[in-house]
């Protein structure tokens, strides 16, 4: 464990060096500070809620707790064992442990803003479920269980990994993919969801943080202490299990060097050919594949399970239209990777490599706001009014426009190198992520709770007209992509970091 911590540290040592603008490294530690804020800011938070308010927060606390170990459990899954420190390439001559590769994920997990968000949200029910008693006490508990259920997530992530090196595994994993999704959705027709929320396996760790805050020390250690365990051997079990995904060799090229490949037929423009190019790059690349498909599913399922009422639904596409920008569309040149040289020097005009990345990044945007607000819309308590139907269609409409155009600026403007080959690679670096993440989500937020208090005046036209504004500043924020695009320094600059770096 101490050469692992050894070879990490001098990981984030490298990793530090590479933030070569001061502006980088300040707003890397400026962001730090913001999130130790916004813990302290949780922590004070159960002080100042009214008594009925506390009430639903003992109410939900189980739900919360299982909330966040279920995305403790996926996040790591789609990111092919969690995020990597420094990427895999630039590694190759140096013996860098399995131990090291876990412990690396398990310290960037807070760098997905909704695990941290989540995290924000159990502390403030920490401190509410302990107001009027020790506070330490039920934080341990807490922290023990964001400790467990991150490590075995790493620990079943890299398990998954390992088990996909081969046809046999890739179909074990696909089949278990599919009986839990027809359990949930079974649990959904048959409705038995609530029971198996009042049945949670979260109910014990609840009971033990008002224990510790009540000054019952008997339950209250037998749960952290079980939670530590767990945490501990997953740890030994993530690092057996990294290991062995890490040394398995893959059959994934041998399939694609002996496998035939069908001659794609031709399109009646040029513009046609590189959608469909950058089409089949996004499903080619196993990372995007992969996250593509939880996109599209986990959002709607979650929502439906929930059963959301249609004044949460209208939120509802701004932070899936995040999630879908996040998936390549911050990046969108990266698609070409080294091909990038290769399609600039083709007697195509430029304006039409960044309109077939354009076209794409709205398809990928729309269907994902269509389908979680369709699966949400299923399951939706009681019948909607006009007004809130009309609010869904122009915060979809709205947000996946905000997406768009602030995805495509940050394409042109603020490119990374990304080969997207691997199961583990992504479009950009874990703090470039986190940044982006909080550029696409606060938007669309805001965009969605603005145009759901339009619809509490109970017109169905004002919700559309409130979002024509708000689509007209996003055209004009591609128009400004798109001039920027035009210039051959800019340009180039694009297809050079993208290629090479």
């Amino acid at each position: 464990m101490t050469g692992a911590l050894r070879q990490l540290a001098a990981l984030l040592a490298l990793r530090w060096q590479m933030l070569r603008s001061p502006g980088a490294k300040l707003l890397t530690v400026l962001a730090a500070v913001a999130a130790l804020w916004l813990l302290r800011a949780a922590v004070l938070s159960g002080a100042v809620l009214e008594q009925a308010i506390l009430a639903t927060a003992v109410e939900i606390a189980p739900g919360a707790f299982l909330g966040f170990g279920v995305l403790a459990l996926i996040a790591p899954l789609t990111a092919g064992g969690g995020h990597q420190v420094v990427p895999p390439d630039e590694l190759v001559a140096f013996p860098v442990r399995a131990r090291t590769h876990l412990l690396g994920g398990l310290l960037l997990a807070p760098v997905n803003l909704v695990w941290a968000v989540q995290l924000l949200v159990l502390v403030g029910l920490t401190a509410a479920l302990t107001l009027d008693g020790s506070f330490l006490l039920g934080m341990t508990t807490t922290a023990a269980f964001v400790a467990c259920l991150t490590v075995l997530g790493q620990a079943t992530a890299w398990l998954v990994v390992g088990a996909r090196q081969f046809r046999t595994g890739r179909r074990v994993v696909a089949a278990l993919g599919a009986v839990l999704l027809l359990a949930v959705l079974l649990a959904f027709q048959t409705g038995s969801v609530p029971a198996v929320l009042d049945r949670s396996p979260t109910l014990p760790v609840v009971r033990a943080v008002v224990a510790g805050g009540s000054g019952d020390t008997g339950p209250w250690l037998r749960v952290t202490l079980v939670l530590l365990g767990a945490a501990l051997v997953g740890l030994a079990l993530g690092s057996v299990a990294c290991a062995w995904a890490l040394r398995r060799p893959s059959d994934a090229l041998a399939m694609r060097c002996t496998s035939p490949v069908r001659r794609r037929d031709g399109h009646s423009s040029a513009l046609r050919e590189l959608i469909a190019m950058d089409r089949a790059s996004v499903w080619r690349a196993p990372a995007l594949r992969r996250g593509g498909l939880v996109l599209l599913l986990l959002p709607g399922v979650v929502a439906a399970m929930l059963q959301v009422p249609w004044e949460s639904i209208i939120v509802l596409p701004g932070l899936v239209a995040a999630g879908a920008g996040l998936l390549f569309g911050i990046n969108a040149f990266a698609l070409d990777a080294a091909g990038s040289v290769w399609l600039a020097s083709l007697p195509v005009e430029p304006r039409l490599l960044l309109l077939s990345k354009l076209v794409v990044m709205s398809e990928t945007v729309l269907l994902a706001v269509v389908v979680a607000g369709a699966a949400a819309a299923v399951r939706a308590p009681d019948d909607p009014t006009g007004a809130q139907l009309a609010a869904i269609v122009a915060s979809g409409l709205a947000c996946a426009a905000v997406v768009v155009a602030l995805s495509l600026s940050s394409s042109v403007r603020r490119p990374h190198r990304a080969d997207l080959r691997g199961p583990r690679d992504a479009v950009a670096p874990p703090g470039a992520l986190a940044a982006a993440s909080a550029r696409l989500a606060v938007p669309c937020a805001l965009v969605g709770v603005v145009i759901a208090s339009s619809s509490h005046l109970g017109s169905t036209w004002f919700p559309l007209v409130v979002a024509v504004p708000i689509v007209l500043l996003a055209v004009l924020s591609v128009m400004r992509s798109a001039r920027r695009w035009q210039d051959p320094v800019a340009r180039s600059r694009v297809v050079q970091v993208v290629a090479a770096g």
